[in-house]
C-alpha cells in the first residue's frame, strides 16, 4: 500500500507579470505577459506526493473568495483527501504578485491572507488521518511549524522539515525528534550557524554545529547550484546536482522533498534518497508548466534509463 503523508504548508494564488521596467512613483507600465496559478509550498508538495503515488493529506487554509475557489478546484484535480483544506469565510486567500523587469530583475509581494488563519488545533486534528510521515514547510507561522513537528514526534513518525527562503521559521530546537530530516538552503544554514557555508567542508562544519544544538536524524544542506550535503551525526555524503538548464523552477524544490522522503521510507538509505531526489527534481524542472505538469514515477524511470544512470535508482 502507498504511504500516507501529511503535509503542512502554504496556499497562494500567484500572479506573474513581465514588464519593461519599474515605473516611478505615480507612473505606470504596460504588462507584456501575465499568468496566474495556484501556488504555495503546501499545494506544490501535495501535488508532488500524489504524482509520486503517495496518499496525501494537505493541511492548509484558503479564503472563501474567487481565488480560494480556484485553488480548491485545482487541488481537487490531484488530491483525493481535501479534508485538511480549511476554507475561511470573510477572509481573502493568500496572494503573491511577482513582477519581472528587464533591468532590475524580480520583485515579489506577498499577502499571507488565509494562511494566517491556520491554527495549531487544525494541525493537531490533521493527525487523525494516521500518517506514515509528515512534510512541514517552514514558510508557515512559527506556531504551526512547532505544532506539526511536535505532532510527528509524539506519533513517532518521520518528519521532513523544509527550512528555506526568507520566510523560513526560526529553528524549533526543542521540538525536533529522532526521526527528523532537516532540509535547509545555503542562506538559512549560514544564518542559523553564523558561519560561511559555500563548500563541502563548510557544510560539514555547519552540520556539526547544528548537531550540537538540534535533535535530528539527518541534516541536509542544499548548496545553490552545486548539490546536497547530507550528514547523520557520523557520516556525510555529497550528492551533486545534474547539469541542465531548467525549463520551469516552480514546484521543483517541493518535488525534491517529496521524492526524498518517499524513497527514504522505502529503503531507509538517506544517500540513495538524496540521489533519487536529485534526479526527480531535474526531471520536474525540465518540464514546462510548474506544479500543473509535474512528472510521475514512470517519467523519472525513463530519464534514468535514457541517461544510463545508476540502475539502483530505479524503483
Amino acid at each position: 500500500m502507498s504511504p500516507k503523508i501529511l503535509t503542512v504548508g502554504s496556499a497562494y494564488f500567484s500572479m506573474d507579470m513581465d514588464i519593461p521596467s519599474i515605473p516611478p512613483a505615480g507612473g505606470s507600465a504596460k504588462v507584456k505577459n501575465f499568468i496566474r496559478y495556484p501556488d504555495g509550498t503546501g499545494i506544490a508538495t501535495a501535488v508532488a506526493l500524489e504524482k509520486l503515488e503517495a496518499q496525501c493529506m494537505l493541511c492548509t487554509s484558503i479564503g472563501a473568495d474567487s481565488h480560494g475557489k480556484m485553488i480548491y478546484k485545482f487541488l481537487a484535480g490531484y488530491v483525493e483527501n481535501l479534508g485538511g483544506v480549511h476554507i475561511e469565510k470573510g477572509v481573502s486567500s493568500g496572494t503573491k504578485w511577482t513582477m519581472t523587469d528587464m533591468d532590475e530583475g524580480k520583485r515579489t509581494f506577498i499577502f499571507e491572507g488565509a494562511n494566517l488563519n491556520l491554527t495549531a488545533e487544525m494541525v493537531e486534528e490533521a493527525y487523525a488521518c494516521c500518517p506514515d510521515a509528515v512534510i512541514v514547510n517552514g514558510d508557515m507561522p512559527q506556531e504551526i511549524v512547532y505544532t506539526a513537528i511536535l505532532g510527528a514526534t509524539t506519533h513517532q513518525i518521520p518528519v521532513l522539515v523544509d527550512l528555506r527562503g526568507k520566510q523560513a521559521a526560526r529553528l524549533p530546537v526543542d521540538q525536533f525528534g529522532d526521526g527528523t530530516i532537516l532540509v535547509m538552503d545555503q542562506a538559512n544554514a549560514q544564518r542559523y550557524c553564523n558561519m560561511r557555508v559555500q563548500t563541502v567542508e563548510d557544510c560539514l562544519k555547519a552540520c556539526i554545529a547544528l548537531a550540537g544544538k538540534v535533535k535530528a536524524k539527518y541534516f541536509i544542506i542544499r548548496l545553490d547550484g552545486k548539490g546536497a550535503f547530507a550528514y547523520n551525526g557520523k557520516y556525510y555524503y555529497f550528492v551533486p546536482n545534474y547539469d541542465f538548464v531548467p525549463e520551469d523552477l516552480r514546484g521543483g524544490q517541493e518535488y525534491y522533498n517529496a521524492a526524498l522522503l518517499l524513497r527514504y521510507l522505502m529503503e531507509g538509505d538517506i544517500r540513495m534518497a538524496c540521489e533519487f531526489a536529485a534526479v526527480a527534481e531535474t526531471v520536474a524542472m525540465l518540464r514546462p508548466g510548474g506544479v500543473s505538469n509535474l512528472p510521475g514515477y514512470e517519467d523519472i524511470k525513463q530519464f534514468i534509463i535514457d541517461n544510463e544512470l545508476d540502475p539502483k535508482l530505479l524503483v
